[in-house]
């Protein structure tokens, strides 16, 4: 018997290094392709910080074709970051619809991976493909509105301010802001949205915060009004003086691409969104609003 159990042994052994010799040049060959990604992402770095945007973004669009070859033995949050970086460059350069269709095309491509995840990966990995797939859903639905006059927003409850809605604020700029109690960096923005709105209320700014009901549903009568004192307490905390609204559920958000927060969106003098996204420095976005507000009536 001992005999045998040795021999079952040797040809398991003998299986695993074939499986191994087998898997190891896909790996290397990932682990190089990885290497070649991160490498044009330094460049792009580089490259922007040497005020050169057209090597910056012919580096992008290289990177993201070498991803696209082996789709599935790169990083999924590396190719997040290209697609983003990509569509982004395409907008600086004035390419709205290339970045539209680009941001589609990623989507798609991320949906097949959540699909993937969820039938076979790990909680861990499932999780990370749903936000990958939502990080570029919301981008995507954020391009269909520049330049575009914006929808409606129903709101529910104003906590702040006088009711109002796009349409009457039409001739002033809007700065929506889309956030939530539990959101941390929803909360160290609203310091700078009232500096901003100090500063430039007299030139025609209006800020819109706006929240919805995420712990309560229609009918809950005191988990409503506890969320609305949760809502209250914060505006007080920081003393806002500019609207604060909040709406129903989550179809707003679906509809600007907001489901990620804290999103902004500036709206111009005649209605139509010209820029979205996260503010990640303070005094390029105070020029980019200078530039919208210094726009003619």
């Amino acid at each position: 018997m001992s005999g045998c159990s040795s021999g079952a042994h040797i040809i398991s052994d003998e299986r695993n290094e074939m499986n191994r010799q087998r898997e190891e040049p896909t790996k290397n060959r990932a682990d190089g392709l990885q290497a070649s990604l991160e490498a044009h992402l330094g460049r792009v770095v580089k490259l922007e910080q040497d005020g050169k945007p057209d090597a910056a973004h012919s580096e992008l669009e290289t990177a993201l074709s070498e991803a696209r070859a082996t789709p599935y033995e790169v990083e999924f949050r590396t190719r997040i970051q290209l697609a983003m970086l990509l569509a982004d460059s395409y907008l600086a350069a004035g390419n709205l619809e290339r970045a539209r269709s680009l941001m589609v095309e990623e989507a798609a491509f991320a949906e097949r991976v959540a699909q993937m995840m969820s039938a076979t990966g790990s909680p861990r990995q499932s999780r990370a493909a749903n936000n990958g797939l939502i990080q570029l859903r919301d981008r995507a639905a954020q391009l269909r509105l520049i330049e575009c006059e914006v929808p409606p927003i129903p709101v529910a409850v104003w906590v702040n301010g006088r009711p109002a809605t796009l349409a009457n604020l039409r001739g002033r700029i809007v700065l929506l802001e889309f956030w939530a109690t539990w959101c941390q960096p929803c909360r160290e923005m609203f310091p700078k949205l009232k500096s901003l709105h100090e500063k430039f209320a007299a030139r025609g700014l209006e800020i819109i915060a706006l929240t919805r009901f995420y712990m309560s549903h229609p009918g809950a009568g005191d988990s409503r009004a506890q969320e609305l004192e949760l809502i209250r307490r914060a505006v007080a905390e920081h003393s806002l003086e500019f609207r604060v609204g909040v709406m129903e559920d989550e179809r707003v958000q679906e509809i600007y691409g907001a489901n990620g927060l804290p999103t902004l969106f500036i709206v111009d003098r005649q209605g139509r969104a010209r820029w979205a996204g996260f503010v990640n420095e303070d005094a390029e976005f105070e020029t980019l609003l200078e530039r919208f507000l210094d726009e003619p009536v």
